[in-house]
């Protein structure tokens, strides 16, 4: 056995330490996990409570649409490790999702444009 070992000390993967990464690690994955579960849980009730059958669609597309895009953006920032990463990043990758659903919506404009002209016109 070395002088280290038998000096009773110990190293930084011993003890204290690694209690404190343990707490990190139910941190960084079971609050996240849990947070994600409990969007879940409330987009499962909207969608199967007798509650909510008298929402109109658009209403409850749009609130699915939402919490989707928080789901999407916590896991985004938490497994993916962007939160943690530096402004300019976030931006980079940011603008082009921005662009990305602006272009959505615009197809979406325009289809239901189509759809109402072919409609009236036949």
């Amino acid at each position: 056995m070395s002088a280290e070992h038998s000096s009773g000390h110990t190293t930084p993967s011993h003890g204290h330490a690694n209690h404190d990464a343990h707490g990190t690690v139910f941190q960084r994955i079971w609050i996240p996990f849990f947070i994600l579960l409990g969007i879940t849980a409330v987009e499962f009730a909207i969608a199967l409570m007798p509650v909510f059958h008298s929402v109109p669609k658009l209403t409850k597309s749009i609130i699915f649409l939402a919490l989707t895009v928080v789901k999407a953006g916590y896991i985004i920032g938490y497994f993916m490790h962007l939160k943690f990463e530096r402004f300019t990043l976030m931006l980079s990758l940011g603008v082009p999702v921005l662009f990305i659903v602006y272009l959505i919506i615009l197809l979406l404009i325009e289809g239901n444009y189509i759809h109402f002209m072919i409609e009236k016109f036949g």
